[in-house]
């Protein structure tokens, strides 16, 4: 079976009552671009979309490729995220009959939306605040300390996956989370290289997971506290 690209995901959405299963997605509305067609948010695994849906938005996941396994991973991320209830994460349902495309059903991951600024745009617009980013790094230690008690990994910490809510910490993108009933599985992807250890391969999977990355933008942020100028001077 071949899967969809982001071209067939992205003229299926165009018609949610018929794409979607969900009837709760079959009622929303993608947000549009200016030529008012679907705004794609799109990676090197997936096309992420943003629906409209009355009172509620959701981020639509489309997965590009599949994983043997990726039904199992997201139930088990599912119900361990509903059990611990962090603050930092979001909910997310892994809809295995999730979009039509070309008459062939696909899964879908279903997360709430998240209105925030990614850690490198809020970062930048506070440069000039050690006090703000000094509060933040403080936020980030407790956020490391909460994944760390109740056993997740989030796999891949970069700015791109991390946003700031009114000051708060909120995670997206669970492709590579660890929980506890993953133990002894690999990884299916190693994160993004600017973050993670050299040496770092899909056989690193546990929960000393975000050790090295936590580490990398903690250092960060409190390098930025004594010197703003490394921002420019290292491209963020």
């Amino acid at each position: 079976m071949a899967w969809p690209a982001p071209e067939d995901y992205y003229e299926a959405i165009q018609n949610p009552k018929f794409a979607f299963a969900d009837k709760e997605l079959q009622q929303g509305h993608p947000e549009l671009t200016s030529y008012g067609l679907p705004r794609p948010i799109s990676g090197n695994f997936a096309s992420v979309y943003r629906m409209q849906c009355g009172q509620r938005d959701w981020a639509v996941k489309c997965f590009l490729r599949e994983f043997k396994d990726q039904q199992q991973r997201y139930e088990a991320i599912d119900e361990h995220l509903a059990r611990v209830q962090l603050p930092y994460t979001v909910g997310c349902t892994f809809l295995h009959q999730g979009i039509k495309v070309r008459g062939q059903w696909y899964p879908i991951l279903k997360m709430e939306w998240v209105k925030g600024q990614p850690l490198n745009v809020y970062i930048e617009k506070h440069l000039a605040s050690p006090d703000t980013l000094l509060s933040l790094a403080s936020r980030w230690v407790q956020m490391v300390k909460a994944l760390r008690q109740a056993s997740v990994a989030h796999g891949d910490l970069q700015h791109g996956n991390v946003l700031v809510v009114q000051g708060d910490l909120r995670l997206v993108d669970y492709d590579g989370m660890y929980v506890p009933a993953l133990s002894g599985k690999a990884s299916h992807e190693i994160g993004h290289p600017h973050y993670q250890h050299p040496r770092r391969t899909e056989s690193d999977f546990g929960p000393d997971l975000d050790n090295f990355s936590a580490w990398v933008i903690y250092m960060s942020l409190i390098a930025l506290t004594v010197d703003p100028r490394l921002w420019q001077q290292f491209g963020g």
